[in-house]
């Protein structure tokens, strides 16, 4: 079964944090040996700061043998630097625990109009002044946080940044990965399809670098983003137009020239009476709701020809019973 197994095809394409759903995915599998999946955990970990858990890995591979001192040392100097990093940005990281400010935040769309809020509010509240230039020692300290396995921080921070920054800005795109990844690890799918819809537009619609580096862009959108179409109660549905979008696909699969395929469409969706339109413009089908099945179909035809007979009979009753009374005589006072 393991001959089968897709992981190290799709691991070139993911983030390495990503990986670890899908070691824990084969490990529940039993397709490999443990200690094997044990062995690429801590090959993985080795590149990042989640100590702790790599701690718990070697403990379960050496059960007898200590902790190296080295890696002791390292979970310190860890620590020191997430304070560092967290010292820096310690107006951001205020501003984002003040309840009444993240509210008027999130009503207000404007980022030029959010910096200058945030600017007389730090003054105001914390008297230190906030910097955009601020938001460059935030990022690296929500990747830091990432690095560190605190996912759910992580996608707090990249939220506030995202709020505040044009999608102009050096690390919009970034912290567009970064979010999407994190959304993905701590399982939150709602919100980590919209964070796929975000990349993909962005991606989309600016130049983001050359043709080779749009394509790379792309490739890794459609490998992070299985992992919320496998997920989301939508996805079946998801993933069929993230891969088929393209308009003229099926106009080549039938062989037919793209407006007559158009055509057949509409007919198919006429005749079947499918809640669906087609959006010309995308070259996209759109559709409803779940159409009925042929059997729902004649049942609910069988109804209505029930119902009709149903009324004709009672109305040919009552003109038969007219026709068959006495005629009435009429007297005027």
């Amino acid at each position: 079964m393991a001959k089968f197994d897709l992981t190290s095809r799709i691991g070139q394409y993911l983030d390495r944090h990503l990986v670890f759903p899908l070691l824990e995915f084969l490990s529940a599998k039993q397709i490999y040996d443990e200690d094997e999946l044990l062995h690429a955990k801590l090959d993985i970990l080795s590149k990042t700061n989640m100590i702790d858990y790599t701690i718990d890995i070697r403990k379960q591979l050496y059960p007898n043998v200590e902790v190296p001192e080295e890696i002791k040392s390292r979970r310190a100097d860890v620590l020191q630097e997430l304070g560092v990093l967290q010292n820096n940005v310690s107006v951001v990281l205020a501003l984002m625990n003040n309840e009444e400010v993240m509210k008027k935040m999130e009503n207000m769309r404007d980022s030029k109009a959010l910096n200058n809020y945030l600017t007389q509010e730090s003054d105001v509240v914390l008297h230190i002044q906030f910097r955009v230039e601020m938001m460059d020692s935030f990022v690296k300290l929500a990747k830091y946080r990432y690095e560190c396995g605190n996912y759910s921080v992580s996608t707090s921070y990249l939220y506030f940044y995202m709020l505040i920054m044009p999608p102009t800005d050096k690390n919009y795109l970034n912290v567009l990965w970064g979010k999407l990844a994190s959304e993905i690890l701590v399982q939150n799918w709602e919100t980590a399809l919209e964070d796929v819809n975000k990349l993909r537009e962005y991606i989309d619609s600016n130049v983001i670098g050359n043709s080779l580096q749009v394509l790379q862009q792309r490739t890794w959108l459609i490998h992070w983003s299985l992992f919320v179409f496998f997920n989301h109660v939508k996805g079946r549905d998801l993933i069929i137009e993230m891969f088929l979008y393209r308009p003229q696909m099926l106009a080549e699969k039938l062989n037919m020239k793209a407006d007559v395929a158009e055509c057949w469409i509409v007919n198919l969706i006429r005749n079947a009476r499918l809640d669906a339109k087609i959006d010309s413009k995308l070259g996209h089908v759109v559709m409803g709701g779940q159409p009925a099945s042929p059997y729902q179909q004649l049942v609910e035809k069988i109804e209505t020809l029930s119902v009709r007979s149903e009324a004709l009979e009672n109305l040919i009753e009552r003109k038969l019973k007219a026709k068959n009374q006495d005629p009435v005589s009429i007297v005027w006072n």
